[in-house]
């Protein structure tokens, strides 16, 4: 592993880690705010008068520097899937928190997200391809990750509980997918000078899906329901913003032969039921269900 690409795996573990805290202190404001505040810009007003959340905004903006780093040294499709750490990193961070055991059971579910994680690295080129997508490939994909996204939030609108959280958060998940693009595009400008980037929209787009996405995100977590909408944008982060990269930045994953490509989809498969199994346990340990239900007082 030559250097550059310890340093980026460094990174993407230190963004991972950022991200895992801002979930913890995030998550246990934003699902107590009522339904009403939901994918509204009010929403986020309101949670910046809680130090806790800002705390976990702090946490964010740490991970976001950490992950453009990483970004700039290595593809996206290497640096993508090991922010699925973070889901792990924030059960354990979490049960610490509340003060609650981890089981046996989430144990194995780490130890397999790691395992699959390991082995699509293995796969993965972690440097090469383009810098900047094609304004023309955007055109393409831009357009249907912005219906994708509307598509998922007026199914939220339209539900409730667990089903309203996976639908937002797999809004939230593709427009962090679109942001980690943009992001590599940013860190591109950046290198020819602090304010080479000012005549190109990437920059500006990022503003608007880094944004939407955190209050969207933050809508999904807000229902209650954390499994759902934790596990929703952790894998739709992860699968977007590969896919984005492998498509539009022509990223390669290096495998050759059926034993190879059959290795890369049981590795995914790992992944995404990894994300799925931990999330699951930090709504078991941190949801609404967890805390004491208060009791009226005695008349």
């Amino acid at each position: 592993m030559s250097s550059r690409v310890a340093i980026a795996t460094a990174l993407s573990l230190a963004t991972a880690l950022f991200y895992a805290i801002s979930n913890v202190l995030e998550l246990l404001e934003a699902e107590k705010v009522p339904d009403e505040f939901a994918m509204r810009p009010a929403l986020v007003l309101r949670l910046m008068k809680q130090p806790r959340w800002l705390l976990g905004l702090l946490s964010d903006f740490g991970g976001y520097i950490c992950h453009a780093a990483a970004l700039g040294l290595a593809t996206v499709v290497f640096v993508e899937p090991i922010l699925a750490t973070g889901i792990l990193m924030s059960l354990f961070i979490g049960s610490a928190f509340v003060h609650r055991p981890v089981r046996r059971s989430d144990w194995i579910a780490a130890g397999v997200l790691s395992g699959g994680l390991a082995l699509f690295l293995y796969e993965v080129s972690p440097t090469g391809g383009r810098q900047i997508a094609r304004t023309r490939e955007w055109l393409i994909a831009g357009p249907s990750a912005i219906a994708a996204i509307l598509v998922c939030m007026a199914l939220g609108r339209a539900t409730r509980g667990r089903p309203r959280a996976a639908f937002l958060g797999v809004a939230a998940g593709i427009a962090f997918g679109v942001a980690a693009l943009l992001t590599k595009a940013l860190v591109h400008y950046l290198g020819a000078g602090i304010f080479a980037w000012v005549p190109h929209w990437e920059p500006y787009a990022l503003a608007v899906a880094a944004i939407g996405g955190v209050i969207v995100a933050q809508s999904a977590l807000q229902t209650g329901a954390l499994g759902a909408a934790v596990g929703a944008i952790e894998a739709m982060s992860v699968i977007s913003g590969s896919l984005f990269g492998l498509f539009l930045l022509n990223e390669r994953v290096g495998a050759h032969g059926v034993l190879e490509i059959s290795a890369v989809v049981v590795s995914i498969a790992a992944i995404l039921g990894g994300i799925v199994r931990l999330s699951q346990a930090e709504e078991r340990l941190m949801g609404r269900s967890s805390e004491p239900i208060p009791q009226p007082p005695n008349a």
